[in-house]
């Protein structure tokens, strides 16, 4: 078997009037269709619901996307777009074959991180910066041609949106953070801006923000693949069909659904689309001088793995180690494995130096197919012993809490009620986006790419400092965590995007590090906010009580603020705004900002503006306490906060947003503002 039961399709490309294109992990293509695609109900398939094998070697392409007269649009690793299609004679039996045209390149430097559609020949595609780009393609037979104004700029800040698919006419749906699904239309024909209800998202009101598989097969027919709602999961292997009666209409008619929708309509449909190569070290960290195991299954006979260092300054990975070639091996699940780990065996062993060749900070393997098809398998390296006057401290915990690679995290729907085992040694898709160090991802981020653009910064001004996992403070926290007057190096910690989840040993190495002159500069939102555990082996994170509910530090008299000055403020959610300057004279971070009381800055950011997403406020009194900024959020925004040091407690620097660092690289203010809080941090 050449795929695993567990995850054995990459994706399911709809081609209208019911039929799907399976890509199975191993690259076979599947025919399928679903007859009743209109209905829901009764289930029933084409072929007696058996598959028809119709290509092979197709797990070489990044995405594939569809047209309803069976035009198939296939985008390489390289950015070259490819035009297939199969002519079907039989629609009950998937019986055809493809046109003597098929593998023409219609398109080349299509390095978009997503393109939707295909419907129409029309497509969508997003880059780095969140804008959205019309294309159409108005070829025949492969030929190379596309319709004027092809790459128009239609939209901006598309970012938000986790999870984007189209439907013919110009229909498009899409995910945010917390939202239901989201409808708009497009009704341009030649690039212009010219979009139903303005460009405003109608709220359908169904399917929820963390869905898995969703595409859509015409006329508002919308399937998804269920999430197992058992604690431990199951398998997610049920493929549900949904149904907006009104898809082109939403914006004047009202939503409308129809009935039987969420019917389970097949079985067996699980789905990653790592798949085919993927992923992951025994350990988030190591140390300088050692031997990192990496564990990788991939469906390509070869493969090969380099090393590099991901936040040099000028933002390009350095390449550590060069391109080792491998071979191939496809290894299965282990049974349980949301808990207790792929169970893969090690793959190679990546052997980490030391010395200015391999400095302590984020690195990652990358594994690339022939092809080029791209897996980032991170790892923080740590100090031997250390070194720099400033840590900073990887969110790992985070990553992993949002993780959303097998379907299930911390988040996962319908498993209230109980503890959630969720373990490290498994692929991460919050750190493992294909080609997702040569530009932007294009959806908003608080996990790796934000803190990047923080590290980065960081080394184009020389700021020297070094990395540390969450399990690191966990584990030794007391032992290299110390302030000069302790006898240890480090006079500041950073946190940096969304540090979010700690051990109760970590969040007190945090505070004895402070109450003993430790300066802590902590520059995203939602932070030291919730307690969790590692399982003995170290090798899993166990969030939340046995009765399911989360397990807040605030909850047992441990606010955040305690430690940070500010606290969690959850009625502002999934809102972006700039700051405005409230203070200038009673802080020593405003200098030379050029910025006076009422001045705003931070109107841009990756994550759309600088104040947002989720923030953190002064909610109780803290002493001595300098409100140096507010964000404009309506709801309330980012406090950005400077606590003096009390003796012999540090002085802390907030910036209170999850958005926050996505601003560094657009905005001097609070660039300027940065510079002067390193500079006090080591003075």
């Amino acid at each position: 078997m050449t795929y695993d039961p567990q995850q054995r399709f990459l994706s399911l490309v709809p081609g209208g009037n019911g039929i799907m294109y399976a890509i199975q992990a191993d690259g076979n293509l599947y025919w399928y269709r679903h007859i009743n695609w209109t209905t829901g109900t009764p289930a029933s398939w084409a072929n007696s619901g058996a598959p028809r094998l119709i290509g092979t070697g197709w797990q070489k392409f990044r995405f594939v996307l569809a047209a309803a007269d069976g035009q198939v649009f296939a985008f390489l690793p390289n950015g070259d777009l490819i035009w297939y299609r199969y002519l079907l004679s039989d629609l009950n039996t998937g019986a055809g074959s493809w046109h003597s045209a098929s593998g023409s390149r219609i398109g080349t430097q299509w390095n978009f991180p997503r393109v939707i559609g295909g419907w129409n020949n029309v497509f969508y595609a997003q880059d780095g910066n969140g804008d959205l780009r019309w294309y159409k393609y108005t070829g025949t037979n492969g030929s190379f041609s596309w319709a004027p104004n092809s790459g128009a700029k239609i939209g901006s800040q598309w970012q938000p949106y986790t999870q984007l698919f189209a439907d013919p006419n110009g229909v498009i749906y899409g995910t945010r953070h917390g939202s239901a699904l989201s409808w708009f239309r497009y009704l341009g024909s030649t690039g212009s801006f010219n979009w139903a209800n303005g460009g405003v998202p109608v709220d359908t009101t169904i399917l929820g923000p963390f869905e898995r598989g969703l595409f859509s097969n015409g006329s508002g027919a919308v399937y998804k693949i269920n999430t197992n709602t058992a604690n431990p999961p199951g398998p997610d292997n049920q493929l549900q069909w949904y149904r907006l009666l009104n898809s082109e209409t939403v914006n004047t008619s009202g939503v409308q659904w129809a009935g039987g929708s969420g019917a389970v309509v097949g079985t067996g449909f699980t789905r990653e689309n790592s798949a085919a190569l993927q992923g992951y070290p025994t350990s988030v960290s190591t140390r300088q001088g050692t031997n990192l195991d990496i564990h990788v299954s991939t469906t390509f006979p070869s493969y090969t793995s380099s090393t590099v260092r991901l936040a040099p300054a000028s933002g390009a990975p350095v390449t550590v180690t060069p391109p080792a070639s491998r071979t191939g091996q496809f290894q299965l699940l282990r049974s349980g494995y949301h808990a207790a780990g792929c169970g893969w065996n090690p793959s190679f062993s990546v052997s980490v130096g030391t010395g200015t060749s391999w400095p302590s900070g984020v690195y990652a393997s990358q594994l690339k197919s022939p092809q080029g098809k791209e897996h980032n398998v991170m790892f923080v390296v740590r100090p031997s012993s250390p070194q720099r006057q400033i840590a900073v401290l990887v969110p790992t915990n985070t990553y992993n809490a949002y993780n959303f690679w097998g379907g299930h995290n911390q988040y996962t729907a319908g498993q209230s009620g109980a503890l959630r085992t969720v373990t490290l040694q498994r692929p991460n898709m919050g750190t493992s986006w294909d080609n997702s160090y040569l530009a932007a991802p294009g959806i908003i981020d608080h996990l790796l790419y934000s803190d990047l653009l923080l590290f980065r910064w960081m080394s184009s001004q020389n700021i020297q400092y070094d990395c540390y996992a969450d399990n690191d403070l966990h584990a030794t926290g007391a032992g290299w965590l110390r302030t000069p007057a302790q006898g240890g190096n480090y006079k500041a910690v950073v946190l940096t995007t969304h540090p979010e989840y700690f051990t109760q040993t970590a969040r007190d190495n945090i505070a004895a590090f402070q109450n003993n002159g430790g300066r802590i500069i902590y520059l995203g939102g939602n932070g030291i906010y919730e307690r969790m555990q590692y399982t003995p082996d170290g090798n899993a994170v166990i969030f939340r009580r046995p009765d399911g509910s989360r397990d807040v530090f605030a909850d047992s008299g441990q606010s955040e603020s305690q430690i940070l000055g500010v606290s969690h403020f959850p009625p502002t959610y999934m809102s972006f705004a700039p700051y405005e300057v409230r203070d200038t004279g009673n802080n020593p971070f405003t200098a030379g900002t050029g910025l006076s009381v009422g001045d705003s800055f931070g109107s841009v950011s990756y994550d759309i503006a600088a104040s947002g997403w989720e923030v953190d406020r002064l909610q109780a009194a803290v002493p001595g306490a300098v409100l140096i900024a507010e964000g404009l959020n309506n709801t309330g925004g980012a406090e950005m906060v400077y606590v003096p040091p009390v003796s012999p407690k540090g002085w802390v620097f907030t910036a209170g947003s999850l958005s926050f660092t996505g601003g560094i690289p657009f905005d001097t203010a609070i660039q300027k503002i940065l510079l002067n809080v390193f500079a006090k941090a080591v003075a």
